[in-house]
């Protein structure tokens, strides 16, 4: 299976490696092709620029989370249609999720997917010894296919010429771009950067940083790069979905809870009817069976989310009656008593026996993974759930508290323990892909039908 494709990685977080793919996704679909984007890891906000930036749902690839063949399907299901893969990657090529192993590594994304290597580097006060740092990429892990790299934040055309001179003649390595310092400035938050919902100048944005990679990287040789990609072996489920069962769901969408993988709403819609709300304008829950509300930045918005009182009634009602809630990080908060931030305290739905309080260090960051002491609205008694978490966020338990999943690894809500529970509603910290157990779905819309 021929699928042109390139991964676009970095040295480390923040070397202006979702600049050069946002920009190169934009550049591409404005000569022309259908851009099919994807992040490897856990990450929400990413994707949204590149749907942005094409048109298309990007897809979350996450060899922790994800098995080998999962990736596969997902990565080939989703190209259909589409002449370029892009792959953004995360953090360093090589980091994982422990310091020996390259499980959920963009390295190991990028060999599971025989996917030719762009890797980004900031070289900012550095000449010769970017060709140190750039070798020891290239000797690392000989099985990644590395074909060139983007040498970004130069600062004089001095400088430029020295370290693509040294990169390309001392380690061997292709330089495809060098790009120079302070040409946008991507805008951050304290869980990356500030997400595509919330940019009123999106258009203008993803236009000119398309501008500098059409000026400043060699485009038709990165394409040349995707273009020989060698083919894939995948093998796609092509079994019939199951006919829907007349279940609807409501899936709070907006600029307050936007963290979803998109996989889990196409997963969810094989079985139900997705009807999408918004928290801050919609005052009443439409007719729907269960409910599911992401992860977010309820506190960006934490007055709006009061103010909406009516709103908050109606979950509370329907929480209480026992139909299936599914919450995860911002909907935890959202569902507990109240949020409290730098501007004050701030009541939310009142349902779960928490509060929480925001800090300025993160509280829990990294990989997970739960085991199920009793059953859920998503689990079965002693399954394991993996996934990722995290906030800045910490809660505090106001009553007695009934949970689904003892922590394995990670943090959860109390160190130990996750996936608060009361009627049918549960509230997890954890961020769970659904294909890494389909099972999860089918779970959740089954528990929908029976109410």
């Amino acid at each position: 299976m021929d699928i042109p494709r390139v991964v676009i990685a970095g040295t480390s977080s923040k070397v202006g490696k979702t600049m050069i793919s946002i920009g190169l996704m934009r550049l591409l679909v404005s000569r022309g092709y259908k851009v099919q984007p994807y992040k490897v890891g856990p990450d929400f906000i990413d994707p949204g620029f590149h749907h942005l930036a094409t048109g298309r749902y990007s897809r979350n690839l996450d060899s922790f989370m994800l098995s080998r063949q999962a990736i596969l399907e997902t990565f080939v299901r989703n190209f259909k249609g589409a002449d370029i893969a892009i792959i953004e990657g995360k953090t360093g090529l090589y980091d994982s999720s422990d310091a020996i192993n390259e499980k959920g590594s963009v390295a190991e994304v990028s060999k599971i997917l025989k996917a030719p290597v762009v890797l980004v580097a900031n070289v900012e006060r550095l000449n010769r010894t970017a060709a140190a740092i750039m070798l020891g990429y290239k000797l690392f892990d000989p099985d990644v296919r590395l074909e060139g790299a983007i040498l970004n934040r130069v600062g004089s055309e001095r400088h430029a010429g020295k370290v693509k001179k040294a990169v390309e003649k001392l380690a061997g390595i292709r330089v495809l771009g060098v790009v120079p310092r302070k040409k946008v400035k991507m805008p951050y938050r304290h869980l990356g950067l500030v997400t595509a919902y919330e940019r009123e100048d999106m258009d203008e944005l993803l236009d000119s940083i398309a501008e500098i990679v059409e000026k400043h990287v060699d485009v038709d040789a990165i394409l040349e790069i995707a273009e020989k990609a060698p083919p894939l072996d995948a093998v796609l489920d092509e079994s019939e979905p199951e006919k829907k069962k007349h279940v609807r769901i409501g899936v709070f969408r907006d600029q307050v809870f936007s963290f979803y993988y998109q996989d889990n709403l196409d997963e969810l819609s094989k079985y139900a009817e997705l009807v999408f709300l918004n928290s801050l304008e919609d005052k009443k829950l439409p007719d729907v069976d269960a409910l599911y509300i992401g992860g977010g930045f309820p506190e960006v918005y934490a007055n709006e989310l009061e103010k909406n009182k009516k709103l908050r009634g109606e979950i509370y009602e329907f929480c209480q009656s026992g139909k299936p809630v599914y919450a995860e990080c911002g909907g935890l908060m959202y569902l507990g008593e109240s949020l409290e931030t730098s501007e004050g305290e701030f009541e939310m739905v009142g349902f779960l026996p928490l509060k929480t309080k925001m800090y300025e260090k993160f509280q829990a960051q990294g990989y997970s993974i739960y085991r199920a002491s009793k059953p859920c609205i998503i689990a079965r008694r002693n399954q394991k759930i993996v996934g990722h978490e995290f906030h800045y966020s910490k809660p505090t338990l106001t009553g007695k508290a009934d949970f689904a999943f003892r922590v394995e690894r990670g943090f959860g809500i109390d160190g130990g323990r996750d996936g608060i529970m009361k009627e049918n509603t549960i509230g997890c910290y954890i961020h769970v892909h659904f294909l890494s157990d389909r099972s999860i779905a089918r779970r959740f819309v089954k528990k929908a039908k029976k109410k």
